[in-house]
């Protein structure tokens, strides 16, 4: 009986790695993996750093889904922001939780609110080539404020289109990345549209990211920090 236990185990855990080699993940496959991200506006001064932590894996049918604690400080390393953000893979295509693209330091106003949270993930297919057009996504915010006109917050990201693949080296290390250009709209009584473009690795996530309003640089992440449990 000990013996068929840990061979169901053995199974269960060898489906859940198969499930994650079948999809490319932009997310570390590890649990317990940590990853930091360090801002810097256009001049190249630091603006605050964003850790992302794997705390759970789970096969759900033929889904992985990976829980994710991103913590986000200041450049002080303080005033700390924490979401949990879960991405996943399906059918061989890697979905990201539109909270990665939300202000969290524009958002802790309204903490204490009740937000009403819609979004359509972006998504990461496999064999990406240069050129190719990817889906849009977005997500809005409705936050009952107690004023008659609730806010609303919408974030749009559109235009996707795969780069080529580069070799970036930051100071976590080397990586052979894939480039993905996109728009990000931003409507909040005004609208705020930029231009970024994002390196992304499989197994890691996010590598370097620029952000341009107008052709101008208005800020950029690179990744700092990768450890592994």
């Amino acid at each position: 009986m000990k013996k068929l236990l840990i061979l169901g185990l053995m199974l269960a855990g060898f489906n859940q790695a198969q499930a994650q080699q079948d999809c490319k993940a932009y997310i570390p496959y590890e649990e317990g993996t940590l990853t930091e991200q360090t801002h810097y506006n256009k001049k190249g001064k630091i603006t605050g750093k964003t850790i992302q932590t794997v705390r759970d894996i789970e096969q759900q049918g033929n889904a992985t889904l990976f829980r994710v604690e991103q913590t986000s400080v200041d450049k002080e390393g303080e005033n700390a922001m924490v979401t949990n953000m879960t991405f996943r893979c399906e059918d061989n295509v890697f979905y990201i939780d539109m909270n990665a693209f939300v202000n969290e330091e524009q958002m802790a106003a309204y903490e204490e609110m009740d937000i009403k949270v819609t979004m359509d993930a972006i998504d990461i297919p496999p064999n990406l080539t240069p050129g190719q057009q990817l889906e849009d996504g977005s997500i809005t915010m409705d936050i009952q404020s107690g004023a008659p006109i609730p806010i609303k917050f919408t974030i749009m990201v559109k235009n996707r289109q795969v780069g080529n693949r580069e070799t970036l080296t930051t100071p976590a290390g080397t990586f052979d990345c894939i480039k993905i250009k996109q728009d990000v709209v931003t409507k909040s009584g005004f609208t705020i549209t930029l231009q970024t473009v994002q390196w992304y690795t499989e197994g890691v996530g996010v590598v370097k990211s620029e952000s341009y309003r107008k052709d101008k640089l208005m800020g950029y992440s690179e990744l700092t920090k990768l450890e592994k449990p």
